[in-house]
């Protein structure tokens, strides 16, 4: 019984030892594993603003006339429009309406 004491007490301490070890590697591993969160998430930060900037962009006036522009598409002009109300006969293609159905669209496109 007088030897088994000190082997007991050995264990425990050995235990102890393994245990703090052990909780000070899993600290640093989580640690580890923040950070490259935290980066990721700079990251995608960086990106979000990047591609509200370019909405921004995109949705400029100029840069949508500019597309339009590209695309074949021709707008029309205010003052040609013709406010139709219920009952109102369609205007004539005399009248200066054309049919504008199938185009702004680029050749080779469906």
């Amino acid at each position: 019984m007088k030897t088994s004491r000190p082997i007991l007490l050995v264990a425990l301490f050995l235990l102890v030892g393994l245990l703090t070890v052990w909780q000070q590697a899993e600290t640093l591993r989580l640690g580890y594993r923040i950070r490259d969160r935290e980066d990721r998430v700079a990251e995608l930060e960086r990106e979000r603003r990047r591609l509200e900037a370019e909405v921004g962009r995109c949705r400029a006036p100029a840069a949508l006339m500019e597309r339009a522009t590209a695309l074949g598409v021709v707008l029309a002009v205010p003052q040609d429009w013709r406010v139709l109300r219920p009952g109102q006969a369609a205007p004539q293609a005399t009248e200066g309406v054309a049919d504008v159905r199938g185009t702004g669209r680029p050749q080779g496109r469906p």
